[in-house]
């Protein structure tokens, strides 16, 4: 590069400086308006081309898919979500059922009741570059940034940023044009050594794009420079230890990581990710999402939705959920029936079995009040309209234990995310991809038996950084 590269450089800078206050406007379409073209789509048989022409050309598909939502929701679907919240556990049911089921973002973000299919997308997005550690609750923004405001805010952000840019690659050249020159002719090496002594100043990634040299390239011959040895044997050798023999490649490498860190290890998340990537441990597997559904209709004993979605504890035994699932294997079917505490995640009692009559859930309580005592006294636990939660033992053994009984709405899963998530979890941790091994019913319930005991007293909940029942034991002690 020349000087008068740099007189160009220049004027670059100048003229970006001077264009910060040109910004592109744009129609900001409320849940309002969202409404008020469902209404005249449905009530007043405008045509959704027309409707589409008189707000600025917005996409058809999009006034379809809100035509569909006010269908299955009606209007308050659109109205009052200034307090809306997506919890993680829902946010994670939606996730794998796109994933693992195989289905469309739009008709899962219709199910769920999203406004916009996008909301769904992004939190696919997120899962994948950071895992399920990347999927946390979220809640309502205390300010709300107007769209073309949001757009003035985005063209001063790459402004800024552009600016900086300029103003690394200008200081480059004005500190000296012979190292400029040199530059030009210069090896990985010599160019590396140049921007390891300017990186403090300016971004990394500004002095790569002078160079024209990826990250990858910079770190290998930086390594290189440093004739480092491989720091992180010790390390990959636990990470071999942990991830095949002790949890037998269910953990994903958040997990892995919170585990290195109790030991005592000094190594980052992103660093684990890397060398868990490089062994092949990472590889995703996808199998269609099945559900056993026990309900037979309103039997005159349905409860109401008491939990309300509202899974937030401040301690162990104060709210659960139960729900039943279905494993096929050869020419049989085991049913799991667990009781999971919402605040450990823990399973609390649990019966797997050949069928799933009522006798087996009684005796998953009786289970329950052995375990746990006078502990589990004015727990709600949740579950769906199933035909054994409608059943008059059922309840009234609810009652003798001194729970509160609180029954999903029909057809919404959601209502018991939690017990779903963790069905998800048990069946891509230990099913599929190994239905093979399992020769005959009573071999998969010694395998659920085996990773129960796995899930509760070893495997790491990457939100409580322990296991269920560690969590439990800290937290009885701290009350």
């Amino acid at each position: 590069m020349s000087w008068n590269s740099f007189q160009i450089l220049e004027k670059g800078y100048n003229e970006y400086n001077q264009s910060k206050d040109r910004g592109t406007f744009f129609m900001r379409i409320t849940q309002e308006m969202k409404l008020k073209m469902v209404e005249e789509h449905l009530l007043k048989g405008k045509s959704l081309s027309h409707i589409s022409q008189a707000y600025d050309n917005y996409d058809v598909s999009n006034i379809k898919y809100n035509v569909n939502l006010y269908k299955k929701f009606g209007s308050e679907v659109f109205l009052n979500r200034e307090g809306k919240i997506y919890y993680r556990d829902t946010k994670l049911l939606a996730i794998k059922r796109v994933l693992e089921g195989n289905e469309s973002i739009r008709s899962v973000a219709l199910d769920f009741g999203l406004t916009d299919p996008t909301i769904l997308q992004d939190w696919i997005k997120n899962y994948k570059n950071k895992g399920e550690a990347g999927v946390q609750d979220t809640y309502p923004r205390k300010n709300y940034v107007l769209k073309d405001e949001r757009a003035r805010n985005i063209v001063d952000k790459k402004l800024k940023e552009e600016n900086e840019r300029l103003r690394a690659e200008i200081e480059y050249l004005k500190k000296s044009q012979s190292l400029t020159q040199k530059l030009e002719g210069a090896t990985n090496k010599d160019k590396v050594l140049i921007v390891a002594g300017l990186r403090k100043k300016h971004k990394l990634e500004h002095l790569l794009a002078i160079i024209d040299m990826a990250p990858s390239v910079y770190y290998y011959n930086l390594s290189v420079i440093k004739n480092k040895v491989n720091k992180y044997q010790e390390i990959e050798d636990k990470i071999d230890e942990l991830y095949l023999k002790k949890h037998k490649k269910r953990q994903h490498y958040n997990a892995i990581y919170i585990e290195l860190k109790n030991l005592g290890y000094k190594i980052g998340n992103n660093k684990v990710l890397e060398i868990m990537r490089a062994k092949g441990y990472l590889k995703f597997r996808s199998k269609k999402w099945r559900k056993y559904s026990s309900y037979e209709g309103d039997k005159g004993y349905v409860k109401p939705n008491h939990m309300k979605q509202t899974f937030i504890t401040t301690r162990p035994f104060e709210k659960a959920g139960t729900d039943i699932t279905m494993f096929r294997v050869k020419n049989a079917a085991v049913y799991l029936s667990p009781v999971i505490d919402f605040n450990t995640r823990e399973v609390l009692s649990y019966v797997a079995a050949k069928d799933a009559k009522v006798d087996k859930v009684m005796h998953m309580l009786t289970q329950l009040k052995q375990k746990h005592g006078n502990q589990i006294e004015g727990m709600m636990i949740q579950s769906d309209q199933g035909i054994q939660y409608q059943n008059s033992r059922y309840q009234e053994r609810l009652i003798e234990l001194g729970m509160i009984q609180s029954m999903s709405r029909k057809g919404n899963c959601l209502d018991n995310s939690p017990t779903e998530n963790f069905f998800g979890r048990i069946k891509d941790e230990m099913w599929y991809g190994h239905e093979d091994e399992f020769n005959s019913a009573d071999e998969l319930i010694k395998g659920i038996d085996e990773y129960i005991e796995y899930y509760n007293n070893t495997r790491i909940v990457l939100k409580l950084k322990t296991n269920p029942i560690d969590y439990r034991n800290r937290s009885l002690n701290n009350i």
